[in-house]
């Protein structure tokens, strides 16, 4: 029997639950009766091609038909891959395409799917793969006789999840999580965070499409079966951003998760709105991305006056080659950061500790840098870089030089590279990539930069991302967050990225950056952005464009997809 059909025959005899949110609607679902139901759909999909080891994909919002329709497709013994729901600023043609590729290289799999996207059913159809909706096959299914159920016996190498990379960097791949993957990471997070001394309650919005939206969100509690969860969309995030506070604060949530935009806007929003009681919350979690230090200290000032406790941000690393944790911060220690010289992490990638009392954003050797633009760094510019924890139990991390691949020493930056229980065996149909991707000692090249500092990581940006400007490494998110200080800029929708530029001396990299504003002035703003940026790092950006809310490409769960951003609004 494999991992997730004992812990899914488990949750069932246990008192946990799900509830599911959709605007004002509230349906909270105990396990056993989400197992009921998952049994009678599961032989249903047997009958139409699901079985051991197929994959089974699900193009479903965030609902119970999703949740039984995966928890069926587990007992069937099939891997589940949950389709994303579009992006932001993407066309239904675009979207219906995206979809139709994503589908061919899951090979032949059976798709359910969900409203509202059952009119795109023969748009997604082909042959050799089953495309039916979710609604009426689960309906004839709870309606029926009670089946007689075969559960496969299965093995814990076996494929759980097939799980679509976000594509932030580029094009999205497919992760491979096994059984026995999932039940590392899973056993782990839940070592790090001391979650057998602590049952909860789990409140998330991010998509199950998205690694920390089913695994942490869903499949933790699922696999404890004491734990109850709270799931909502995205779309009714983004439809009414103020309730998730509010949510934490009806139903006495005690752990939530999102990346650094949905921060941003609860900061602002818990400023200005009615006083509301956030001391159930014991972890507010953010991981995807490069955490802001200052969306994290305008999060937790904001909400103080609602009896949040600063020490309950959780700063974490993760990705979906690793089933979603690679390093966590002790729960209730809160945000801390290593205050480096900015100067030498830039030029020379080394994390030289400086006096926290130091100026955000100045060198920690003596004398002035200037820029091929005739820009100065500010003297004294510091970095706070979030410490993010030790890795994980089954896992270790290295950082090696980019270019020899030689271990480095702490406190000098390189490339991220981690190995053990947790990491996926590869991509889905990409030999060439996971060949490039995976050393033959184990050891996953990340794409990221950082360091480490007593033994925890730190991460510093994605190697594609970085810009190199007068041989400083220029960082997006320093620039973004520039950027976002801006007044009339909106929180979280700023975007930097580095370009080809032609110049009079020859072909050389510029950057450029996107923010959205709802301004009625919109030269005001670019200079505005030019200044602080230029002010705050030494440099001043090619390229500033204003942009219209809702322009700057995310992914499902907010993240900035810089590959897209670059693609759209790359200066010509």
């Amino acid at each position: 029997m494999t991992y997730l059909i004992e812990k899914i025959e488990r949750a069932a005899k246990q008192s946990g639950s799900v509830t599911f949110l959709d605007g004002t609607d509230v349906q909270r679902v105990e396990w056993s009766k989400l197992y009921d139901d998952a049994l009678r759909l599961s032989a249903a999909l047997q009958g139409i091609g699901t079985g051991s080891g197929h994959p089974l994909g699900i193009l479903a919002p965030t609902s119970r038909p999703a949740v039984v329709a995966a928890l069926a497709g587990w007992l069937a013994g099939a891997s589940v891959t949950f389709l994303p729901s579009p992006a932001r600023a993407t066309t239904p043609a675009g979207y219906l395409a995206a979809t139709r590729a994503r589908l061919d290289s899951l090979g032949e799999p059976v798709v359910l799917v969900g409203d509202p996207w059952t009119d795109s059913i023969d748009g997604l159809a082909s042959p050799g793969r089953v495309v039916t909706d979710l609604p009426g096959v689960l309906s004839t299914a709870l309606a029926g006789p009670e089946p007689i159920t075969m559960v496969p016996a299965g093995s814990d190498d076996d494929p759980a999840i097939l799980q679509l990379t976000s594509g932030t960097t580029g094009a999205a791949k497919i992760v491979q999580i096994s059984h026995a993957n999932l039940a590392a990471n899973i056993d782990a997070i839940k070592q790090a965070t001391g979650h057998e001394s602590i049952h909860g309650r789990m409140l998330s919005w991010l998509p199950l499409s998205h690694d920390m939206g089913l695994v942490g969100s869903l499949l933790m509690p699922l696999t404890c079966g004491r734990c109850d969860t709270i799931l909502s969309s995205p779309a009714d995030f983004l439809a009414r951003p103020a309730e998730w506070m509010r949510r934490v604060d009806r139903h006495r949530a005690t752990a939530t998760v999102g990346p650094n935009a949905a921060y941003a806007l609860a900061a602002r929003l818990l400023a200005t709105g009615p006083t509301l009681d956030l001391s159930s919350l014991r972890c507010a979690l953010s991981g995807g991305e490069p955490i802001d230090p200052e969306v994290v200290d305008a999060f937790t000032a904001a909400g103080r006056r609602h009896g949040l406790d600063p020490a309950v941000f959780v700063p974490a690393y993760g990705m979906a080659e690793a089933t979603v944790a690679v390093a966590i911060s002790p729960v209730g220690r809160g945000l801390r950061c290593d205050v480096v010289g900015a100067e030498d992490l830039e030029r020379h990638g080394i994390a030289v500790p400086m006096p926290d009392g130091a100026s955000p954003g100045a060198p920690a050797r003596p004398g002035i840098s200037v820029s091929s633009e005739g820009e100065t760094p500010p003297a004294g510019r510091v970095r706070r870089i979030p410490l993010l924890g030790k890795p994980v139990q089954g896992l270790e991390a290295r950082i090696v030089d980019q270019t020899t691949g030689r271990p480095m020493p702490e406190r000098q930056v390189g490339e991220i590279q981690v190995r053990g229980t947790s990491v996926t065996a590869g991509y889905r149909g990409d030999a060439e990539t996971t060949s490039a991707r995976f050393l033959p000692e184990g050891w996953l090249r990340t794409g990221d930069l950082g360091y480490q500092a007593g033994g925890e990581l730190a991460v510093t940006g994605r190697m594609k991302d970085v810009v190199i400007l007068a041989g400083r490494n220029i960082y997006p998110d320093e620039v973004e967050r520039a950027a976002a200080r801006v007044p009339g800029v909106r929180p979280g929708n700023a975007v930097a990225f580095g370009f080809a530029r032609r110049g009079p001396l020859g072909d050389g990299e510029g950057l450029a950056i996107a923010v959205e504003s709802r301004t009625d002035d919109p030269e005001r703003v670019r200079t505005l952005v030019l200044d602080e940026v230029r002010a705050a790092l030494g440099i001043m950006p090619h390229a500033v464009i204003v942009l219209s809310p809702g322009s700057i490409p995310k992914t499902p769960s907010g993240k900035l997809q810089r590959a897209e951003a670059a693609r759209r609004f790359t200066p010509r």
